[in-house]
């Protein structure tokens, strides 16, 4: 196994792998809310592409946790969704922010969190890619994920117009995952105020002091709504899309190897509306 950098091996008891990005911002907001210490890792680009990450997350993204017991035993857990639920599980035995499991509201807040996992997160993160990191611009794939975007904020805007949380009447697990990509809108090329049942929601969920202590571990949260257009950020943001674009170009180029092997078949161009064949 690859040895550690400085500051990076876990420590005894709860580690959390994280970036100033949204989904390990779930993770840091939880931990404040529910008041338990941890050590905070703080990782790079570099860093999440290492050997010595890949045994704690072997898909290379952010965030992980690693949980050193004082029995000696130890848990390593990826994935955002993967890593509240172990949160919840382990820390919060008077279910302040989830459900038993086996009961109503359990399958309502696992219900959500998996939207947010399955849908949410990923089409925002992707009208994020298409309005703010492409090095040049992409039209199609900027309309299908705004559009995409746009549906989903309805759906929420639905759900929040019934219930004042996303899983009833208590800010759970699922707000916290769900809420930071609200909390993102304008990053993600969505106004936020065309929804406003999300709006209030967001806006209540960013007066908590746990929500907002999360948000500034490792670094103040830039791509809020407020933080997109402070002047203070706009140099910080400019770097930082250049910084990604060019980073995202560079890892999709290393799996694009021979795009011209994509496999054919015979229906091939009948989407471009000529009928034609595969040439």
């Amino acid at each position: 196994m690859a040895e550690y950098p400085a500051g990076k091996a876990p420590k005894p008891g709860l580690n959390l792998y994280v970036a100033t990005v949204p989904n390990p911002a779930k993770l840091t907001i939880m931990a404040e809310e529910l008041g338990i210490p941890y050590n905070l890792i703080s990782m790079d680009f570099a860093d999440i592409k290492s050997a010595w990450y890949e045994p704690i997350n072997p898909n290379g993204k952010l965030p992980a946790l690693v949980h050193l017991r004082e029995d000696g035993t130890s848990e390593s857990v990826f994935e955002s969704g993967a890593c509240l639920l172990y949160l919840a599980h382990e820390f919060d035995k008077e279910h302040r922010f989830h459900d038993p499991v086996d009961t109503s509201g359990y399958w309502k807040q696992l219900s959500w969190l998996s939207w947010q996992i399955s849908g949410y997160g990923p089409m925002m993160g992707q009208a994020v890619h298409f309005h703010r990191y492409t090095p040049e611009p992409v039209p199609y794939g900027a309309w299908r994920y705004g559009a995409e975007c746009r549906r989903l904020n309805h759906v929420l805007e639905k759900q929040l117009s019934t219930s004042p949380f996303v899983a009833g009447t208590r800010p759970t697990i699922a707000d916290f995952a769900v809420s930071i990509y609200a909390h993102s809108a304008k990053w993600c090329g969505i106004d936020i105020s065309e929804y406003p049942h999300v709006q209030a929601w967001c806006e209540a969920l960013a007066k908590r002091p746990g929500v907002q202590r999360g948000l500034q571990v490792p670094t103040p949260y830039m791509t809020s709504d407020d933080g997109v257009v402070d002047p203070a950020n706009q140099d910080a943001l400019r770097m930082m899309r250049a910084h990604f674009s060019k980073a995202f170009k560079e890892a999709s180029d290393q799996w694009w190897q021979g795009g011209s092997k994509v496999v054919s078949l015979p229906s091939d161009h009948a989407n471009y509306g000529d009928g034609g064949e595969a040439q």
